[in-house]
């Protein structure tokens, strides 16, 4: 037989493709996994891709064990980081539930901090109350006083005007009425001009106290006259009258007295009555706003702690998440590695590539019989 023909050249072998072993992450998981000290590490993963390679029915006891220890590792690491997320969910309810009853208590306490601040509020009306019942009582107490001392002041000026004009009538008038006045004429003609101001002051026409320093200049002889008789007289009645008026009003006072001192007592006594009702109710209110005060202290620290609660909660879903992603993207390890155990992880042969069409035509052409005279040669 006439040896195979190729036609042409062959064609080129294809290049494989560099590719990552299937049990890398496996193998990387080993490691890394601190359970187990770094002789161990090194033996499992020279000696996994061998046992993973074996058919999981043909594999030898040894090589069961070596996955089985594998296995062992991947269960106990997910353990733990199941461990981590179900601790970060206890944690977060946990939280949650003191948050909850945190919450609870700020309320109680700020609605008995708010009841406290009403019953204050409330006092306060009462205290302004009595304040203003005081205060009224105060003015009543400030009024007599003040009419009391108009009093004084009126009977100082009583008792000041009836001395003074006792003595202008004893030393001034009675003397230059009856002539028996000692002075010189500039000394008398002043005490005359003193008269006749207080005779006007008094009340008087301008006529009859001119009148009358007129007549005081006469000389006796001339004052025997209708005229000089008569103004001496009418002052005399002026200056009389006055004399028992000022004396009828001085023993009046003593009426008039009795009655302001009783209205300044009285009103002193209603005042201290209100002020002492005034300091009970101060005292009360003072007592309540303390406690009052306590109270919002207390509600705003409960306030603080149910917030602080709540400042957790992010923290904690935060670790609860990273504690489920860390879990999840481990998963994929013990997944991949229960899929390799199920079968080999030697890659099939690859078919042979099939022959180009010119070669497979030439083959048959010398498969074909030859012609009788060729074969007989």
């Amino acid at each position: 037989m006439a040896p195979k023909r190729t036609g042409g050249a062959q064609a080129p072998t294809a290049k494989k493709a560099k590719t990552v072993a299937p049990e890398a992450p496996v193998l990387d998981f080993i490691g890394k996994c601190d359970d187990i000290p770094k002789s161990c590490r090194q033996m499992l993963q020279a000696a996994v891709p061998i046992c993973l390679e074996i058919v999981e029915g043909d594999r030898h006891k040894f090589q069961v064990e070596v996955l089985d220890r594998v296995a062992a590792l991947l269960a106990g690491v997910e353990s733990r980081k199941r461990g981590a997320a179900s601790e970060g969910d206890g944690a977060l309810a946990a939280i949650n539930a003191d948050k909850e009853k945190a919450a609870a208590d700020a309320a109680a306490k700020k609605g008995v901090a708010d009841a406290k601040q009403a019953e204050c509020e409330e006092k306060g009306k009462i205290v302004d109350a009595a304040r203003e019942v005081r205060d009224g009582a105060q003015k009543v107490l400030t009024d007599a006083q003040k009419a009391q001392a108009d009093f004084n002041a009126k009977k100082a000026g009583l008792i000041t005007e009836q001395e003074s004009f006792n003595k202008l009538m004893t030393d001034v008038y009675e003397p230059l009425r009856d002539n028996t006045h000692s002075g010189n004429w500039r000394q008398r003609n002043k005490l005359i001009s003193e008269l006749v101001k207080k005779l006007s002051d008094l009340g008087a026409q301008d006529s009859l106290a001119e009148a009358l320093g007129t007549t005081l200049k006469m000389t006796p002889d001339k004052r025997e006259g209708t005229f000089a008789k008569a103004t001496i007289n009418f002052a005399g009645e002026y200056f009389n009258k006055h004399k028992a008026t000022v004396a009828q009003d001085i023993s009046a006072l003593d009426t008039e007295e009795s009655s302001h001192l009783t209205a300044v007592s009285g009103a002193e006594s209603i005042v201290a009555e209100k002020k002492a009702a005034l300091d009970v109710v101060e005292k009360e209110w003072s007592d309540i706003q303390d406690v009052w005060v306590g109270l919002e202290n207390t509600s705003a620290e409960a306030a603080r702690a149910h917030k602080q609660l709540e400042g957790q909660i992010p923290r904690a879903q935060k670790t609860i998440d990273k504690a489920n992603a860390d879990l999840e993207k481990f998963m994929e390890v013990p997944t991949l590695f229960a899929q390799l155990k199920e079968k080999s992880t030697v890659v099939p042969e690859e078919e042979p590539a099939e022959e180009p069409v010119e070669e497979e035509k030439q083959d048959a052409e010398e498969a074909a019989p030859a012609p009788e005279g060729e074969a007989e040669a």
